[in-house]
């Protein structure tokens, strides 16, 4: 991986109800308009975050118990995804609007009347991992900036389990890099 300092993601994320779905492969919470990252000047809105369990991306070969996908399209469709690993530590407040919500059986998204910040959910620290990829899930389309937080944040083992229960080795399996140049920003 090269070390380089890349363009940091500018995050204008502000609240959203917790819409939220079981679409059979994950739970995924439909974030409201008005919400955005900004990565080289060029402008991403968020559409919808959702898990996987365990990670997707394997950090020096270790796959974490699970991972956040952030999803974002621009005006032309373009997708650019954040992802941000999920540790097992201390019991994490600022997902329980939507952990208190989580759908076991597939279903439509649900209006909970409950609200998130994407940011309280990111860690503090915001060194990315850089590179184009393709989504995790079919159609595998390829064009996915992906942009992988190097720090994860942490949920408790009950946390952790209440996904699990519900879902447990919905990741894709580990890819290859083939000749795709892996990117990490060195600077905070």
């Amino acid at each position: 991986a090269m070390m380089t300092d890349l363009e940091n993601v500018a995050f204008n994320y502000s609240d959203s109800d917790v819409n939220i779905l079981n679409n059979g492969h994950t739970v995924q919470v439909n974030y409201d308009e008005g919400s955005s990252v900004e990565i080289d000047g060029h402008v991403y809105n968020l559409l919808q975050f959702h898990f996987h369990s365990p990670s997707e991306h394997a950090a020096d070969g270790t796959l974490y118990p699970a991972e956040m996908h952030l999803v974002h399209a621009d005006a032309d469709g373009n997708l650019a995804v954040v992802g941000v690993f999920i540790t097992e530590g201390a019991e994490n407040a600022a997902f329980a609007p939507v952990w208190e919500n989580l759908p076991a059986e597939a279903t439509e998204a649900i209006a909970t009347g409950m609200v998130v910040n994407a940011t309280s959910l990111l860690p503090a620290e915001k060194i990315i991992y850089r590179y184009n990829g393709s989504l995790t899930t079919p159609p595998c389309s390829e064009d996915v900036l992906w942009s992988v937080m190097e720090m994860p944040v942490e949920m408790s083992a009950e946390q952790i389990t209440m996904f699990t229960d519900i879902f447990e080795g919905n990741n894709r399996p580990l890819q290859s890099l083939n000749d795709r140049d892996l990117q990490l920003d060195s600077t905070p």
